[in-house]
């Protein structure tokens, strides 16, 4: 199952997540592999950065993911689901000499590709004097990757030289197959995939929900201008979590993750003219809450989806004539106190 296909993503009044869900997926592959003592951590460097997470490949661009253990040796990796052209393959070069400025103890330099694409690596072996002259040489805005880098080394060539040799030396690139696939086979064990009573559907379905706290995790410590880190703890609390609400006996995904990913934060022409917001709108009610009654019923219609395929049409209908009774209850209560009052004038 592809978990950028979902139908979460499709419904009206959900957001794509867009390139930035590629991102995620390699963060989550690498967050699958750790042991007691590491950690990962996923690092937004600017404001841009912070505002564009939902929606922009280019976001790993301003962004660190790095891999740290027990002894503090630190690994930064980078991940394209594009070509890396030679101008591609500088900015990752000026994203990892920033990060090298940040920790002298990276012992390698992870580039993430996407199975079909290609990487030129001209930016790492055309040699340090080159490299410096470009950047020297550039006359971008002050908030570009080159300016920053050109701050740092403008004065010492030789620093660059070292560092840039350094980085070079450590180099991996790593082509990614099928993330979706890898990431399966890597929960397999602490999501009971094999297990009799979890099947195809529920096993897919802890992988979707770990994906989506996971992300909602990123975006709310990108808008506090904070690193996420997860550390080995974590991740096993969140598998048990998922393991937990997930299941033939119960299906809860977390509400305020599904929201924080999913859930429109604008009014829409799209969600303006829907008929479930046409209806909130007549009682009046304020544009926050409209949107977080949509969110509810969105988040409910992920539940009824699921609930449908595994043939549990019962539990559905005892949840929508429960809420249809308590519907009519307050209407039943709104005339009363609409007779009451017209007696009383």
């Amino acid at each position: 199952m592809d978990m950028d296909n979902t139908e979460l993503v499709n419904s009206a009044g959900l957001s794509s997540l867009s390139g930035f869900s590629y991102q995620i997926k390699v963060f989550i592959f690498r967050l699958t592999q750790i042991r007691q003592g590491q950690c990962v951590e996923f690092e937004t460097l600017d404001d841009v950065a912070v505002r564009s997470l939902p929606d922009k490949d280019s976001v790993s661009d301003s962004c660190f993911k790095w891999s740290i253990d027990e002894n503090s040796v630190a690994e930064v990796f980078q991940v394209k689901q594009t070509n890396v052209t030679e101008r591609v393959g500088r900015q990752i070069l000026y994203n990892w000499l920033l990060a090298y400025n940040q920790k002298t103890n990276i012992n390698k330099y992870t580039l993430y590709i996407a199975q079909g694409y290609s990487i030129n690596r001209t930016a790492f072996t055309a040699g340090p004097e080159k490299e410096y002259q470009k950047i020297i040489e550039s006359n971008m805005e002050s908030t570009a990757l080159v300016t920053r880098v050109k701050q740092i080394y403008k004065d010492n060539p030789t620093k660059f030289a070292q560092d840039y040799q350094t980085i070079c030396s450590k180099l991996t690139v790593e082509k990614v197959d099928d993330i979706d696939q890898l990431i399966k086979g890597q929960l397999a064990l602490p999501f009971h995939a094999t297990a009799p009573d979890i099947g195809k559907t529920y096993f897919e379905k802890r992988v979707e929900e770990l994906f989506t706290r996971i992300c909602a995790r990123i975006m709310d410590c990108a808008g506090r201008r904070i690193p996420y880190v997860c550390i080995h703890a974590e991740y096993m609390q969140l598998c048990e979590e998922i393991c937990k609400n997930i299941s033939p006996t119960q299906y809860t995904p977390d509400y305020e993750s599904f929201r924080q990913v999913y859930a429109q934060s604008d009014l829409t022409e799209m969600i303006v003219s829907s008929r479930e917001y046409r209806q909130l709108n007549y009682c009046q009610l304020p544009n926050s809450e409209i949107l977080e009654h949509l969110s509810w019923e969105q988040y409910y219609q992920s539940i009824r989806q699921l609930l449908l395929s595994d043939a549990k049409r019962e539990a559905i209908a005892n949840t929508e004539r429960i809420a249809y009774q308590n519907h009519r209850d307050v209407v039943h209560e709104l005339k009363t106190m609409d007779t009451i009052l017209r007696f009383a004038d």
